[in-house]
């Protein structure tokens, strides 16, 4: 509940001005980082979005979104631990077995752009280059499945555990729109940032300082059926209610993470195949509603 007010909080003093709102649904995957994920696991995603595309103050500009995720439960069954060592396959003879992990990612991905419009010729057509600042705060929520709670489990036991990663970006981005008609167009933005921060698990007790890369693809229609101007004395006025068609994909790469899930005393020399790049990305179509002046 605390994460999502932030969404509300942090964008009252643009809602004044423009904002919209996404409706989004995809696909989320998930691969290293926990014991035994070798293979990607993925899963459908829902996403809520709060965002200013591109605002001007003259040929500066500046843009945010808010976006909080929420999945399906990933299921990390046993052909997903490829990966294993010897070591840690000695932990399961005898009749054990691995068990069926569940994971659930939700939180908060945060940007804001600023930057200045290299070409400009109006609200509707411009190619903008900046920098990128943001903070991404998910969470992820794991457990063994009730159907693992066999005693010839070696980790039938484990215990519910939350994962919380924040980290912290910044980057560069380009940002673009061009018209096909007075009420038509198509707009990208592009974002490549470097990104540091922590993962902390509760039930393992750990506690990593990550780095890693962000990166952002966002591709869309803009249809905005009313385009007037209205001149208020001094002032002029476009007001604008718009709806948008879009396809994102967001990937979070961070390294050297390895979270061990399973109840048992493992030696570093057993965990170190699992010290590897933790990848996180969604792939969502969204819908838009939104309004400026």
């Amino acid at each position: 509940m605390m994460k999502k007010s932030v969404i509300i909080i942090l964008s009252l003093s643009t809602l004044l001005t423009a904002t919209e709102f996404q409706y989004g649904d995809g696909t989320f995957s998930m691969k290293g980082g926990f014991v035994g994920l070798t293979d990607t696991i993925d899963t459908d995603i829902n996403s809520y979005t709060l965002t200013d595309r591109h605002s001007n103050i003259g040929n500066f500009f500046y843009g945010y979104d808010f976006t909080w995720y929420d999945s399906d439960t990933l299921r990390q069954n046993q052909d997903s631990y490829n990966g294993i060592s010897s070591d840690l396959n000695n932990l399961f003879q005898n009749g054990s077995s691995l068990p069926t992990l569940e994971h659930r990612f939700k939180g908060l991905d945060a940007n804001l752009r600023v930057g200045y419009d290299i070409l400009h010729k109006n609200q509707d057509n411009f190619l903008g280059l900046g920098l990128l600042l943001g903070i991404s705060i998910p969470t992820i929520d794991s457990a063994s499945s009730d159907s693992d709670s066999d005693s010839s489990d070696v980790m039938g036991l484990i215990e519910d555990s939350e994962t919380e990663i924040s980290t912290y970006k910044i980057g560069a981005t380009i940002n673009f729109q061009k018209a096909f008609t007075k009420q038509l167009s198509i707009y990208g933005i592009g974002s490549y940032a470097y990104q540091t921060g922590n993962i902390k698990n509760d039930y393992a007790d750990s506690d990593y300082s990550v780095d890693g890369t962000f990166q952002e693809y966002n591709l869309g229609l803009y249809f905005s059926p009313f385009t007037e101007k209205y001149q208020w004395g001094w002032l002029t006025l476009s007001p604008r209610i718009y709806a948008t068609l879009g396809y994102k994909y967001v990937k979070w790469d961070v390294d050297d993470v390895a979270i061990n899930l399973t109840g048992q005393e493992m030696s570093s020399e057993v965990l170190d195949p699992f010290a590897t790049k933790f990848t996180m990305d969604t792939s969502i179509g969204y819908f838009g509603l939104g309004y400026s002046f």
